[in-house]
């Protein structure tokens, strides 16, 4: 899928970015490792921001499935990398970008659609 941002390129199309949209189990973990909340001495969060595994989890999945950009630099392949590039997004570029992005970030985080391994299918044969 390709997203057009806000801001323009040199010659006056917009800039854009690649992304692949077949999920893999890689991108699950990742957006799920984005989810790590530090403890305290008492077990208790130590911080806790919510606005802030959000961000981590889509800037976790975009280091994943981001292929390509109108950028003049190479596509980041680690978390701190395209945190460093997301963050240099413009204001209305970077809110884009999360609204283009959240279909498959939500599709990413819902696992709801998956069988629940408790109830067997009485219609299949057992083995």
């Amino acid at each position: 899928m390709r997203i057009e941002l806000v801001s323009t390129q040199p010659d006056g199309s917009p800039a854009w970015i690649e992304v692949r949209e077949a999920i893999k189990g890689g991108d699950i973990f990742a957006v799920r490792e984005a989810n790590e909340v530090p403890l305290g001495e008492d077990g208790r969060p130590a911080r806790l921001s919510f606005q802030k595994l959000e961000d981590d989890q889509l800037i976790a999945l975009s280091a994943r499935v981001i292929t390509g950009w109108s950028f003049q630099v190479p596509v980041p392949q680690s978390f701190a990398q395209m945190k460093g590039v997301l963050s240099d997004f413009s204001g209305p570029d970077l809110r884009k970008f999360r609204a283009e992005m959240k279909p498959l970030l939500d599709l990413v985080k819902d696992d709801s659609d998956q069988p629940d391994p408790k109830q067997q299918d009485i219609s299949s044969p057992s083995s």
